[in-house]
């Protein structure tokens, strides 16, 4: 009796070992991928599934359950940070990857770049006799597509669901995969994701015009009162000086702007937008009121349409928000800030901007100061066209000197603008 009880609790024994030997395996994969990948550790790495090298089904339920027992273990270990799995699927779906093992080196430069994974781990299999399957794993520098690490190790298949067949008559060869020979001399071709759009989502370039007829604001200003009339090309009883020389409201005439505008919408209805424009302007003959030391007003004409002449080169960024979405018409509201290039023409004013004597004509550079509000519409009229009207407020102010010592002056265009413009959809 004494005998039977030792064989039968020497046969547990060794039914216990082989088990024992036969989970180790993963531990075996797990160990040595990880000693192989010592350089990175602490970082992300992904698994993916491994395929059988024969060529048959690549989404083999056999490949799962190995990559998923490996990524279990490694877990475990705590050296790596390893990417879940339905996160790794999403990716691959979107980027058209199999999730299996034969993946090339340029999908496994993509998937780096994508997950923001260090390496990826992968691999093939080879069904041997007795139910048994040979895994033969590599760890894969992203970065290089280098096969850093590998591990080769016979498991027993415990679980349900068939070997995916091979095809009759073919011999199970194991295909080493092509990444493993990479030319490193020579990077791969940069992979750029772009993540699919939005339903409500799309951007727009547009071109229009500008009409209206804003007014100006200006005045030369010097703390040291030394401004004559005469100087500023005008004719009057008592010719100054004066510390300022004002007028609050001068009509413009002239054309723009005409701009160009690259913006877009996210799926919700916030958006932006960045302009750029040009627009000319100039003092029409009329009369008017000025104000002199700053105190008291007076009638002031304007005789000729060439007293000041400004063109102006705008650039800006717009806030906008749309109230509908895609639909026939899309009304929508911005606010926008921005600079101004300017070049302001005076030909009766003296200054020292083109000689070193005091001497008209003065021409100034300045560079401004932009405020603006559209409030417009974006009627659809083709798949990828609308035409676009809108109603703007806009301001630009500036201030220059004409080179005179203690000099101040300030000049301020502001008005509404009627746009009108075409607009694409890309």
């Amino acid at each position: 009796m004494k005998k039977i009880t030792k064989a039968l609790f020497a046969v547990m024994l060794l039914g216990l070992a082989a088990g024992a030997r036969a989970e180790d395996k993963y531990d075996q994969l797990a160990k040595e991928l990880t000693e192989a990948g010592s350089s990175i550790q602490g970082k992300k790495i992904a698994i993916i599934p491994f395929s059988y090298a024969d060529a048959r089904d690549k989404a083999s339920k056999d490949g799962s359950v190995i990559a998923e027992r490996l990524t279990i273990k490694m877990i475990n270990m705590h050296k790596f940070e390893i990417i879940e799995r339905s996160v790794l699927d999403k990716v691959m779906n979107e980027l058209k990857l199999q999730s299996s093992g034969m993946i090339d080196a340029s999908s496994a430069q993509q998937l780096g770049k994508v997950l923001g994974v260090e390496a990826i781990v992968t691999g093939t299999l080879v069904e041997t006799s007795g139910g048994q399957i040979e895994v033969n794993a590599r760890m894969i520098k992203t970065e290089t597509a280098q096969a850093i690490g590998a591990s080769q190790v016979t498991v027993e298949k415990n679980w349900i669901g068939d070997v995916s067949s091979a095809p009759q008559g073919q011999s199970q060869t194991y295909q080493q995969p092509a990444y493993q020979q990479t030319s490193y001399d020579q990077p791969a071709p940069k992979q750029i994701y772009r993540r699919p759009r939005g339903e409500f989502e799309y951007g727009y370039f547009d071109l229009f015009m500008g009409f209206g007829s804003p007014n100006m604001a200006l005045e030369f200003s010097n703390s040291n009162s030394n401004i004559y009339l005469s100087a500023l090309g005008i004719t009057a009883a008592y010719n100054g000086p004066y510390n300022s020389v004002k007028w609050d409201k001068i009509q413009m005439e002239g054309f723009g702007p005409i701009a160009m505008r690259v913006g877009g919408y996210g799926n919700g209805n916030v958006g932006g937008a960045f302009e750029l424009g040009i627009e000319k302007r100039n003092i029409k003959p009329q009369n008017t009121t000025w104000t002199l030391n700053n105190s008291g007003t007076g009638n002031f004409t304007f005789t000729t349409n060439d007293y000041l002449t400004m063109t102006s080169f705008q650039m800006g960024g717009d806030l906008m928000v749309r109230f509908t979405k895609k639909t026939k018409v899309e009304p929508y509201l911005g606010l926008g800030i921005g600079l101004s290039l300017n070049s302001i023409n005076m030909p009766r004013v003296k200054g020292y901007t083109n000689s070193a004597t005091f001497s008209a004509p003065t021409d100034e550079f300045a560079v401004g100061f932009m405020f603006n509000m559209p409030f417009g519409a974006r009627i659809r009229i083709g798949e990828k066209t609308q035409l676009v009207t809108e109603l703007r407020y806009q301001l630009n102010t500036m201030t220059f000197d004409r080179g005179v010592t203690g000099e101040q002056d300030r000049l301020t265009l502001s008005g509404m603008y009627f746009n009108l413009g075409i607009g694409f959809d890309f």
